[in-house]
């Protein structure tokens, strides 16, 4: 190892919350898994909203969360702080997440001369009005690397926030596979049958972007035995508890506010991902590493982990209808349940582990350093 790699590598990752979300959980793995005899870990936050258990998590494994206590959509006080505290620490890399990280953390970090700055895109970003694509690509000259977590989001970025193909990489999700057993996968015991409740579920934001609409529409083409649970936290809860009551499903459709995956994903007979666009959805390699049986709205980042019918279903996420007949199928077809879900429980092991995605990050922090 390189002199500059003797002492303790100082790094900050930095994202708007530590909110419900994959991209948290994504920083979360990343941040108490690095090797503490050669990183010191710190996790911003700009605002202080936090899932308790993940914050509680970050602070078992020593690191530091700081939070900036952000009040407004731009807050300067903020940026200042965020200035300050650059300046103070001095950390080697500055790693910035979602918008409010990639906008808040690029800016502050250059002002404060951080020697190293990269980001990771984690969705296509199709919410995202023109003014914040242009302060993306303002500030994207200031990134070293901005890693995609999809050749989807890859070719987005590239095409839409000034990412250039010398700055850019994919380096896939993952997984922490010890804590989904693979006693969960599956079997001709522990298939439903007629007489026993199916529970079907999803896992993610409460938000447009996951299209939960569309599995609450198709719950109306199902029997009576087929429970949706769906799980999480956003600002389309009270819409999506008002089209449930709307539709008389009360007692056939719940929404259990967010929850650990773990727990939640062992209770499903079936998980659905109808999202209308995704980065890489790790709820999704999650479901897989479970060992569940998957239906997924047909787009190009479900694509790169549901790659043909041997490890999945797809459907148009337009049509509720199509979404009923995907899950009669798989309802009535339990061998072919089973295959699918093997099939897909190895392709996570070997391609989407948490340990291969850690290991291409440090890379990335060695070689910025080396050079």
């Amino acid at each position: 190892m390189s002199e500059s790699l003797q002492k303790k590598i100082k790094i900050a990752y930095i994202l708007p919350q530590l909110s419900g979300g994959g991209a948290e959980r994504m920083v979360i793995d990343l941040a108490t898994h690095l090797p503490a005899s050669l990183y010191l870990v710190f996790v911003i936050t700009l605002k202080d909203a936090a899932t308790p258990v993940w914050e509680e998590e970050l602070t078992q494994a020593n690191v530091q969360v700081v939070k900036l206590h952000k009040k407004f959509k731009l807050d300067i006080f903020c940026i200042w702080r965020l200035i300050k505290w650059l300046t103070i620490n001095r950390p080697d890399i500055l790693h910035t997440h979602l918008f409010g990280g990639d906008f808040y953390g690029r800016l502050a970090g250059h002002l404060a001369r951080v020697p190293h700055i990269i980001g990771t895109e984690h969705n296509i970003n199709r919410a995202e009005g023109r003014l914040r694509r242009w302060l993306k690509r303002l500030t994207a000259p200031w990134a070293e690397k901005i890693i995609a977590v999809s050749g989807t989001v890859l070719d987005y970025v590239e095409r839409y926030e000034g990412v250039t193909s010398s700055q850019a990489m994919v380096i896939y999700n993952g997984v922490p596979l010890e804590k989904f057993r693979p006693s969960y996968l599956i079997t001709n015991d522990s298939w439903p049958c007629d007489i026993k409740k199916i529970v079907v579920g999803g896992l993610g934001r409460l938000e447009y972007q996951k299209n939960w609409p569309c599995l609450i529409r198709a719950a109306t083409k199902l029997p009576n035995n087929v429970i949706i649970k769906i799980a999480g936290i956003g600002r389309e809860m009270k819409k999506l508890q008002r089209l449930i009551c709307s539709l008389g499903l009360e007692k056939r459709v719940e929404l259990v506010d967010w929850q650990d995956s773990v727990k939640f994903l062992s209770q499903l007979d079936i998980f659905v991902l109808p999202s209308w666009w995704e980065g890489l959805p790790i709820s999704l390699l999650e479901a897989g590493a479970v060992g569940l049986p998957v239906i997924v709205a047909d787009i190009p980042s479900n694509r790169e982990i549901v790659r043909d019918t041997t490890l999945g279903l797809w459907f148009d996420p337009h049509s509720p209808e199509e979404l009923a007949e995907k899950l009669k199928l798989l309802i009535n077809e339990p061998a072919m349940a089973r295959r699918m879900a093997a099939n897909l429980h190895q392709v996570i092991e070997r391609q989407f582990s948490s340990d291969l995605m850690r290991q291409r990050y440090q890379e990335v922090y060695e070689s910025l350093l080396n050079n």
